[in-house]
């Protein structure tokens, strides 16, 4: 079977899943698919603050192993 009728095939699939389980939600009376945007920005302004926060450790430490070659 070629790669594009795989991928295809897997697709459909996951729709179908997808479909299927969004009907047993809805049974349940939950509709909600996931994070609302807000919950989406608070994680996201928090993977960005921890980003930076590593960022400034390594340039620190890179910055004050340089400096202790340059001045060695």
């Amino acid at each position: 079977m070629n790669t594009e009728l795989q991928f295809w095939r897997a697709m459909t699939g996951y729709a179908v899943a997808r479909a299927h389980a969004q009907r047993a939600r809805a049974k349940q009376g939950r509709t909600e698919l996931g994070a609302s945007a807000l919950e989406w920005a608070i994680i996201s302004a928090i993977l960005v603050a921890a980003a930076l926060a590593i960022g400034l450790v390594v340039r620190r430490v890179i910055d004050k192993r340089t400096g202790e070659i340059e001045n060695g």
